[in-house]
């Protein structure tokens, strides 16, 4: 993210001072944004990333009218899990993100967010978005919106669909396929799990019928793609 022209002094709509909170586990890159949005006449907050209940309470006391959210924070995890919390304390939040997942984008956008932001982006398209976020404008129009939640949501029921016949399986007929997925055989899951060979056999030909393969291995490979993962 360069930095090629200056900014422009702001202020909300009202004439109060615009607050603007940074989450963004990149210390070097939140202090130069920081800076550069005082010397706009932003009060900026950049709360320590410690788990989100702190985060969001450290926030609420005096609600940002705008958030930046980094998407990867680290340690702290995915900036997803603090998205729900900033919008209900009525801030407009800019993912400010390096990913280039649609799917991702949208789905924040339906969550809330305000808008986008790459992190590819200018400093100083960076400094317009915040502006505009301040002052109530859209930074995404309404069909660019539109088309990014539609790809989130069409991949979201892909994903439904692709998991639906693993639904069908029993806890026991889950455990095994998870067992499979581990590279273990039917004789050492019968052995771990005090039973006989014959009845595990009868408990993988069920999940083949199910999910509608025909080997152990073709059912590892569906569990796989699906991204399903065993109970516990």
């Amino acid at each position: 993210m360069g930095y090629s022209a200056p900014v422009q002094e702001m202020t909300a709509v009202g004439g109060a001072t615009p607050r603007v909170a940074i989450l963004d586990d990149h210390r070097l890159l939140g202090a130069t944004l920081a800076a550069a949005l005082e010397v706009a006449g932003y009060v900026v907050d950049t709360p320590e990333l410690t788990d989100p209940d702190r985060v969001l309470s450290a926030l609420e006391a005096d609600p940002p009218q705008v958030a930046l959210l980094d998407l990867d924070l680290g340690a702290f995890g995915s900036g997803e899990t603090l998205l729900g919390g900033l919008v209900t304390m009525g801030a407009r939040v800019l993912v400010v993100s390096g990913t280039t997942d649609e799917a991702v984008v949208g789905r924040c956008l339906a969550a809330g967010a305000w808008g986008w932001v790459p992190k590819s982006e200018a400093l100083d398209d960076l400094i317009t978005a915040i502006e505009s976020a301040a002052v109530g404008r859209r930074q995404i129009d309404d069909a660019e919106r539109d088309r990014l939640v539609g790809v989130s949501r069409a991949e979201r029921e892909a994903a439904e669909r692709a998991l639906a016949p693993f639904a069908r399986l029993s806890r026991r007929e889950s455990e095994v396929l998870g067992r499979l997925a581990e590279g273990k055989s039917v004789e050492r899951i019968a052995a771990e799990s005090f039973v006989s060979e014959t009845t595990v056999r009868t408990q993988v030909r069920a999940i083949l019928t199910k999910l509608g393969v025909n080997s152990q291995l073709e059912a590892v490979a569906a569990a796989a793609r699906a991204g399903w993962r065993p109970p516990g």
